[in-house]
């Protein structure tokens, strides 16, 4: 899973154009938490399955 993190604006006297990139900016990065959210959910799905493998497994040892 790749995320997708937007580089912050640099500040400048223009506040107009400041204003609008930072706008911008977090209208973007509001969906990066989800993103990291929904990788280690899948992570810990994935780990999960494989504890549940292993307990299955040496059961039968």
């Amino acid at each position: 899973m790749s995320f997708t993190h937007y580089q912050m604006p640099m500040y400048t006297q223009d506040h107009e154009t400041y204003w609008k990139q930072m706008y911008d900016w977090h209208m973007k990065m509001h969906h990066y938490k989800e993103q990291l959210r929904a990788y280690h959910l899948d992570q810990a799905k994935h780990f999960q399955k494989l504890m549940g493998e292993k307990i299955k497994t040496s059961e039968f040892k």
